[in-house]
């Protein structure tokens, strides 16, 4: 399985993150789809390799702009 973390600009609501996980989740390979609003993300999950622009492509055929890669969250670090 191969995620990616992709920033959307522009999601206000359910209703957005609903219409951008669906175009995504059209994107041949992609397996699931996880939106977060307020961090303006997406994570991707795919069984192969997707290219970044069949991504951006589904983002904006949604009606929405993709930005640039979102920083990677921090490591959890071990007590």
């Amino acid at each position: 399985m191969i995620e990616s973390r992709h920033t959307v600009r522009g999601m206000v609501c359910s209703h957005c993150a609903a219409i951008v996980g669906e175009e995504i989740g059209r994107v041949p390979g992609v397996t699931d789809v996880r939106v977060d609003i307020a961090g303006e993300t997406v994570v991707v999950r795919a069984d192969r390799p997707v290219a970044e622009t069949l991504i951006h492509a589904a983002v904006e055929e949604a009606g929405y702009t993709p930005g640039p890669p979102p920083a990677e969250p921090p490591a959890n670090p071990r007590s």
